[in-house]
């Protein structure tokens, strides 16, 4: 096992939220549960993000967190995805934080809109102390999605995948997004389909007779965020999100470098911090077995 080095440290610290109740991996609420409380007891628990929760499972999550209920440490951070219709999800939130804020507090709200006069429909209702992201599609230019998003003073999300092949969007289509987000000054986070560090074909779930499509890595998409953040091109960071050689990102002590563009541990967590912020993936231990793999870890 290789020490990692600060400039990964500085790109993977809290970068992969867990959510484990959804596919491919669409483990059960007790087997989620366990998962990610031994993933917090692992040597890997600084990689480790929030845990994914649907706003009308949150009783379920109660009842299966009781045998953990004697557990030390510090209270579990929650992100409840509550989908377009947003009204209700509000009073289930205060209520489920009221309840049990000193062992499990949802502290970011995961929602969706279809168009620009959609969000601020989206997000109303939602507790105003609460980090919203607001997962908008690809297909055209986001940037009038995301100039709404930052007037509501939320953060965006967008969909790297799924379990079918047509569920990916283009290596330029992400790359745009990046742009546009560090253009406009909009913080992110992805979801779906970012298991793998690298760029690759993969299959798109664990079944033995899996589609296989080409997946984006999750070190192409949070280093394109980092060298958005460092002022790339939208050119660059499409490459940058297409890259399939793991060996183009070299991880030194003090420097993040692909091909010829560097950037430090310090500016990595700058964009940590005010752009790229997280992604979701349904396992936690492969991506990290990925890291392991390419002896980045």
């Amino acid at each position: 096992m290789n020490a990692p080095a600060a400039t990964l440290r500085a790109l993977m610290r809290r970068l992969v939220d867990y959510a484990g109740l959804f596919p491919p991996a669409t483990l059960s609420m007790d087997a989620a549960v366990r998962r990610y409380a031994a993933h917090l007891s692992s040597r890997d628990a600084w990689m480790l993000g929030r845990f994914i929760v649907p706003v009308e499972r949150l009783d379920e999550f109660a009842e299966a967190v009781v045998p953990l209920s004697e557990r030390e440490g510090d209270a579990w951070r929650l992100s409840a995805l509550v989908g377009v219709d947003a009204a209700s999800a509000g009073p289930k939130i205060r209520a489920f934080n009221a309840s049990h804020r000193s062992r499990f507090v949802i502290d970011v709200v995961e929602c969706r809109a279809v168009a620009p006069r959609t969000v601020a429909r989206s997000i109303g209702a939602l507790p105003g102390e609460l980090r919203i992201f607001v997962e908008l599609p690809l297909l055209d230019d986001p940037r009038a999605m995301l100039a709404e998003i930052r007037a509501a003073g939320a953060w965006a999300k967008m969909r790297t995948g799924g379990v079918t092949v047509d569920a990916f969007p283009s290596a330029r289509e992400i790359g745009r997004f990046i742009a546009r987000a560090e253009e406009l000054r909009v913080p992110f986070k992805a979801t779906a389909g970012l298991h793998h560090p690298v760029c690759g074909e993969y299959p798109v779930t664990y079944d033995d007779d899996a589609p296989r499509a080409r997946m984006f890595g999750f070190l192409n998409v949070f280093a394109a965020a980092v060298f958005a953040h460092a002022g790339a091109s939208e050119r660059e960071l499409t490459s940058i999100v297409s890259e399939g050689d793991a060996a183009a990102f070299q991880f030194r002590e003090q420097e993040l470098y692909w091909r010829g563009r560097t950037a430090t541990a310090k500016q990595i967590a700058s964009a940590r911090g005010s752009l790229g912020l997280a992604f979701g993936s349904c396992s936690f231990q492969e991506p990290v077995d990925g890291l392991r793999a390419i002896e980045l870890l």
